[in-house]
């Protein structure tokens, strides 16, 4: 079975996300940025609880609850049309259900994303792995429709 080859990705993803951010409150919490390049990047710690980019900041509860949702139903869509996508496109939806799962677990155990990775050459919000595995999905997943269309016929 296909499905199966690939459905590791998610709890890998999640892992390394939960011990990154355990690292980043064991290390930088309280602590200064460690700078790693300057006018590059650094390790900032943050606690951000909204979604991309500060959305939602005011509505936790309805935040947990639509991605709580949004997670259940890609992980059902998953397991039932797992087997008739192509590898990638399956791989893609399974990193994606890691990172989104890394992050829901740190809104609904602690009310609060750790995010600590900061690109300081650009203006841009401090992320952490969770979001790496997202955006990578997203970007995946587009090439995948825009490169293979069959697999948004078959399912």
């Amino acid at each position: 079975m296909r499905f199966w080859n690939s459905c590791w990705i998610a709890p890998a993803a999640f892992a390394i996300d939960m011990v990154t951010k355990r690292l980043a409150r064991n290390v930088l919490r309280g602590n200064m940025p460690v700078t790693v390049t300057p006018s590059s990047f650094r390790f900032n710690y943050v606690e951000n609880t909204g979604a991309a980019f500060g959305a939602f900041s005011e509505e936790p509860v309805l935040l947990l609850i639509l991605t709580g949702t949004a997670l259940f139903a890609l992980f059902v869509f998953l397991i039932l049309n797992g087997d008739r996508l192509s590898h990638i496109t399956r791989a893609s939806l399974w990193l994606l259900v890691g990172g989104a799962a890394g992050n829901y677990y740190d809104r609904l155990v602690y009310g609060y994303v750790v995010d600590f990775i900061e690109i300081t050459r650009f203006h841009f919000p401090v992320f952490n792995f969770a979001d790496m595995c997202v955006v990578t999905s997203i970007l995946l997943l587009a090439g995948c429709i825009i490169l293979r269309k069959e697999d948004i016929k078959n399912v």
